[in-house]
């Protein structure tokens, strides 16, 4: 399991297995880059996709947020939506006119798009090349399948450009330089309705050939990022449209995708989400600017699964996670939920809780405010997540079995778990942290109510407060101290 950066207000976290071997779901809740950094994207056209790597249950090394990578790839100077860009090219430079096509190339995309003209989707694709044309189709039907707010495509730079003749392409050319083969990053920007308060993006890289200095551009390939092909460090590729021919279920609450290789299926997991989503709507007691509702993907294969957004190495024993996505225009621009469709099936009785608890993270991501205010610790994250997920039913026996057993063998301190009580590869110490947390979210809420738990966690993941305790001591008008003693003592007593 990868340590969270302790600056980021999202901790790693893994869900207890509570006595269920594949109950567990990772949850990818991250948050962002400084709220500078937004800003001055903002302000320089650069991409915003920034991603704290809170909340992962990954192996593989990803960018410190905040702290962008050395790119490696050369550019053309002046490229649209470059950071940094040098000046504007001299206008019969070949880069100036490539850069020009290759906008012109994404805008016939989003328009053709918007208006359904799949002919006119395709006639930037090189035609000769059917397995693009092909995947170019599907990808096509798959996204029109989507309810968009927004779905446009945006060049964000030229990474490479080469000439026929090998000239500078900053320079102006001559016939012998054409034709010239463009490798350029692109910005899906999207936001799916009733689910996204702002656009989110999904990076690609497209290969075109620019034939001659009046001809357009043709799309001569098309992949997804890497992470590590964006100064941010994340991609957000692939999403399930481009893995596989999708089905698209939707409920009043919920965007539900799915292979489509059982409707019905399908259309009982979104009856399902659906219920859990009125559940979590209904169950936070705090103020605005949570998700108005939900996207999520069921996948019926566990490469599927392990692919999805690049999140290859997810726990085997992973049952699900929540992916946190950064906006082009704010820190969280909206959260997509992941969960393997056999792992669902296989305990009808705690697929209910999943869905909540994965949906509790969801919901108040976008109330996060990077670099304000105090960190937020795994404690609270993940205790609050299982505390609205079972807030209306009674402590499950496997929680109090456990936490007896603790208290019996004198291992219960009367402290709230630690950083490191998540981070350990000890199932036993893992699942007792999250229970613990658990208890003491319960404990507040009986104690003092939902509101004003609902309003004390606003107040950390907003950055109201340098520190948990002082707004512990703003919410409930008691020291921490007395509040973890008084809780400690509710522990033993009620366990």
């Amino acid at each position: 399991m990868r340590s969270g950066d302790p600056s980021g207000p999202w901790p790693d976290a893994v869900e207890p297995r509570r006595s269920r071997p594949w109950a567990i779901c990772v949850a990818l809740l991250g948050a962002l880059l400084s709220l500078s950094f937004v800003v001055g994207a903002v302000s320089a056209g650069g991409r915003l996709v920034g991603l704290d790597t809170a909340q992962r249950v990954l192996e593989h090394d990803r960018p410190t947020p905040g702290r962008l990578p050395d790119r490696t790839a050369s550019r053309l100077p002046g490229a649209p939506g470059t950071p940094g860009a040098a000046a504007t090219p001299t206008p019969d430079g070949i880069d100036s006119r490539v850069s020009a096509r290759m906008r012109a190339l994404a805008a016939n995309r989003s328009t053709t798009f918007e208006r359904g003209d799949e002919a006119g989707f395709l006639a930037g694709v090189d035609q000769q090349d059917k397995a693009l044309v092909d995947g170019q189709r599907r990808l096509f039907g798959n996204l029109r399948k989507i309810p968009f707010d927004t779905a446009r495509w945006r060049v964000l730079g030229i990474d490479e450009a080469v000439t026929a003749d090998g000239s500078d392409p900053k320079h102006a050319g001559t016939a012998a330089a054409w034709p010239v083969t463009v490798t350029a990053q692109v910005r899906f920007e999207h936001a799916i309705t009733g689910v996204d308060l702002g656009p989110v993006p999904e990076i690609y890289l497209w290969k075109a050939r620019c034939a001659g200095p009046e001809d357009p551009c043709t799309l001569v390939g098309a992949d997804g990022a890497a992470d590590a092909d964006t100064t941010s460090g994340f991609a957000g590729y692939p999403a399930a449209w481009d893995l596989w021919d999708i089905r698209v279920e939707r409920r009043p609450h919920v965007v539900l995708i799915g292979s489509g290789a059982d409707p019905a299926a399908l259309r009982r997991n979104a009856d399902l989400a659906e219920r859990a989503a009125v559940y979590t709507l209904g169950a936070w007691k705090g103020g605005p600017g949570t998700s108005p509702g939900f996207a999520l993907v069921l996948t019926s294969s566990r490469a599927g699964f392990d692919k999805l957004y690049n999140s290859g190495e997810v726990q085997d024993w992973a049952a699900g996670y929540a992916l946190g996505m950064p906006g082009t225009d704010r820190p969280v621009g909206g959260v997509r939920m992941v969960v393997d469709e056999g792992q669902l099936a296989s305990d009808p009785a705690f697929a209910p809780i999943l869905l909540r608890h994965e949906m509790t993270h969801a919901l108040v991501a976008p109330l996060s405010r990077p670099a304000r205010g105090a960190d937020l610790p795994t404690w609270l994250a993940e205790g609050f997540a299982d505390w609205q997920a079972e807030a209306d039913r009674p402590l499950e026996p496997v929680v109090t079995q456990n936490i007896r057993a603790l208290i019996d063998r004198g291992r219960f301190t009367g402290e709230l778990p630690a950083e490191s009580d998540f981070e350990t590869t000890d199932e036993d110490r893992v699942e007792n942290a999250y229970n613990l947390a658990h208890l003491m979210l319960r404990y507040l809420a009986r104690t003092y109510g939902a509101e004003r738990v609902c309003t004390f966690y606003t107040d950390v993941v907003t950055g109201r407060y340098d520190s948990v305790d002082e707004a512990l001591t703003a919410a409930f008008d008691n020291t921490p101290d007395r509040l973890r003693a008084d809780w400690a003592a509710w522990v033993r007593k009620t366990v």
